[in-house]
């Protein structure tokens, strides 16, 4: 019998649990390994720090679906692997033997290269930490955001939001960011959301953090910040599992995976989601669109390598759909340079995410 383990409770390895129920394969063991029993579901990170989903909504028993799936559950943190004894080691000192291995535990928020944060940093990610973070923003009278992405400011709008609906008018939420926001989304998109997030009292300061220390977030132009909580969200981190590990990575250490989603050496592990980058593609976006479409794929050549079939290659889109949430139940949506804001795209997102939740979590 061959085994199949699948590491995180990330996008695609929901999918792969949920095709197995109507699936089964008494030839295949499957196990899923997991620091929680609950995955929380990223989307709608923004909702529950509004206050508009409640913590049950948000999330996924993983635990259930996988006594659905008839998939062995398994609450550890995997601390590192030795592909060539097709060896995981986890956090209680258990070892696990797999023929096929999958990575899909997403990426950190936090940065090493930014003095002081990481002592510091209020971490999300693995997102198993998030609901009792979020409470330590709502308590927060002075909270700092560093990057300018979609998470970023989604998540310091979100919590504006909840501020000034709960009367914390007298609380500050900052973003700093070194180039504009939404860069990637072009001038037209940026220069939009950026009025947009002014005119819900969140401040803008545009500098590269080079230090913080217990009360302060420095700028590189000399400006320094208040803060009770900093919290970095400037783009995915690697997590530390692949550079403990001789499995190659990317010069940012995401696990290498090629078009099959297999790593470039090791075609027995396989990676998929934040956690990993594409040799072809490098430059493609690590978000849930991402995650969510390379599920099909990873199901299919799972169960090909096991059964020596035939697997068959992910390919990326070219542009995708984004909606983010920027309070009181309204929308950002981009399309490629396309944007616009409506409380009709916030509630295509919610139909989204909740349909989603409930798809696993039912």
């Amino acid at each position: 019998m061959k085994t199949i383990i699948l590491v995180g409770g990330g996008h695609s390895h929901l999918h792969c649990l949920k095709k197995r129920i109507k699936h089964l394969d008494d030839n295949v063991k499957w196990v899923l390994i997991s620091p929680s029993r609950y995955q929380y579901y990223s989307g709608m990170f923004s909702g529950y720090t509004e206050g508009i989903y409640s913590l049950e909504e948000t999330r996924i028993d993983l635990e259930r679906l996988c006594e659905n799936a008839e998939c062995e559950f398994v609450e550890r943190t995997v601390l590192s692997i030795d592909p060539d004894q097709q060896h995981l080691l986890t956090d209680k000192g258990d070892i696990f033997t797999y023929d096929f291995v999958s990575f899909d535990i997403g990426s950190r928020n936090d940065s090493l290269k930014i003095e002081g944060l990481h002592e510091r940093n209020l971490p999300i990610k693995p997102n198993y930490r998030f609901p009792e973070q979020i409470e330590k923003l709502h308590n927060s009278r002075k909270t700092v955001f560093i990057g300018g992405g979609a998470a970023s400011i989604e998540m310091a709008l979100s919590l504006q939001a909840w501020k000034v609906d709960n009367g914390f008018k007298d609380h500050l939420v900052t973003v700093v960011h070194s180039s504009p926001l939404l860069e990637k989304a072009g001038s037209h998109s940026s220069k939009k959301i950026t009025g947009l997030t002014l005119s819900k009292g969140v401040e803008l300061h545009q500098g590269r953090v080079e230090k913080v220390d217990e009360t302060r977030v420095y700028a590189d132009d000399g400006t320094s910040i208040d803060y009770d909580e900093v919290i970095f969200l400037g783009g995915p981190k690697a997590p530390p599992l692949f550079g403990s590990s001789i499995l190659p990575t990317d010069e940012k250490g995401f696990l290498l995976v090629n078009s099959y989603l297999q790593s470039v050496e090791y075609p027995n592990v396989f990676g998929t989601g934040d956690c990993a980058t594409l040799k072809d593609f490098p430059d493609i976006p690590k978000n849930g669109v991402t995650a969510v479409r390379q599920g099909p794929v990873l199901w299919k050549n799972l169960n090909g390598a096991a059964a020596n079939g035939t697997i068959i290659p992910f390919e990326p889109q070219e542009r995708y759909l984004a909606i983010m949430s920027v309070g009181d139940k309204r929308g950002f949506l981009t399309y490629g340079s396309f944007s616009l804001v409506s409380g009709w795209a916030w509630r295509l997102k919610n139909w989204i995410d909740v349909r989603f939740v409930r798809r696993y979590g039912g």
